[in-house]
């Protein structure tokens, strides 16, 4: 882990984007540390303020502080996107590993499937599932979660395919290793840097997902503060005070960002093929 670090912080750019990650991990660890303001209080004498130094984004259409709100937003925003991911993270390995390593109609049974979750645009999918079941914040994470599903089902069985035949595999099965104990302890550990790679690229896709989810009213429900609720909430109000959506939008802009770059820095990290 140390050695992954090292390498990443000698480019500034990757520099900075830990940087910001890990504030916004302090963020959603303790968003009451960040925000001046109860993120539900209503202000009057904060109706729609412009940004002062009082109140850094401004105030919004009940007179709550933007900035404060902005933070919980953040928390909310990335416990459901990161969640989402573990979720989709785990059943979609367990698919790919059982679709790679026994092939044949397993393999065929299950790439079908994750073919048919392909044949719907992802927003789509997830507004139907929550349409189905209803907007609330366990919700949100089995839709985004389910959404994602095909995509560490195929990467994994690609990775899976590639390792199945190799000599410490081999090795294995002539030791007498079960099926199930060969995946889990030969073949999952060295797809481990893919996985990682995977997951961090989608918990900036997954968070874009559920701020779209948000904007279009389909997220948790009003006065919970989250990143797209809040921006969908405040284009009423676009042309009399922009700082409503413009700060939150920001913040949406920041976290995919840093998690995109933090991606693309673990991925020539831990990819050999780069390496070599």
């Amino acid at each position: 882990m140390l050695r992954i670090l090292r390498r990443l912080i000698h480019n500034p750019i990757y520099t900075v984007s830990i940087a910001i990650v890990l504030v916004i991990i302090m963020v959603t660890l303790f968003p009451g540390l960040f925000a001046p303001y109860d993120p539900y209080k209503m202000n009057m004498d904060s109706f729609m303020n412009k940004p002062t130094w009082d109140h850094l984004f401004g105030g919004d259409q009940f007179g709550r502080d933007v900035f404060s709100r902005s933070m919980y937003g953040i928390q909310k925003s990335v416990i459901i996107a990161s969640s989402a991911i573990a979720l989709s993270a785990m059943i979609g390995t367990l698919l790919g590993l059982l679709s790679g390593y026994i092939g044949g109609w397993t393999d065929l049974i299950i790439m079908r499937i994750m073919d048919s979750f392909f044949a719907f645009p992802s927003l789509i999918l997830a507004l139907f599932i929550i349409a189905l079941f209803g907007s609330s914040m366990t919700n949100l994470i089995f839709a985004i979660g389910l959404v994602y599903v095909p995509i560490f089902a195929r990467t994994v069985r690609g990775a899976t395919l590639s390792l199945k035949d190799s000599l410490y595999v081999k090795a294995s099965k002539a030791l007498g290793k079960k099926g199930i104990s060969i995946m889990l302890t030969d073949i999952l550990p060295n797809i481990s840097s893919i996985l990682i790679v995977t997951f961090t690229t989608n918990v900036s896709t997954a968070l874009l997902t559920e701020a779209s989810l948000g904007f279009l009213g389909l997220g948790i429900p009003p006065p919970e503060p989250t990143l797209g609720g809040m921006v969908g909430q405040g284009t009423s109000y676009l042309l009399s005070a922009p700082w409503i959506v413009l700060f939150p939008g920001l913040m949406i802009a920041i976290v995919v960002l840093s998690l995109n770059i933090l991606g693309d820095g673990l991925r020539d990290v831990l990819d050999p093929r780069i390496n070599r």
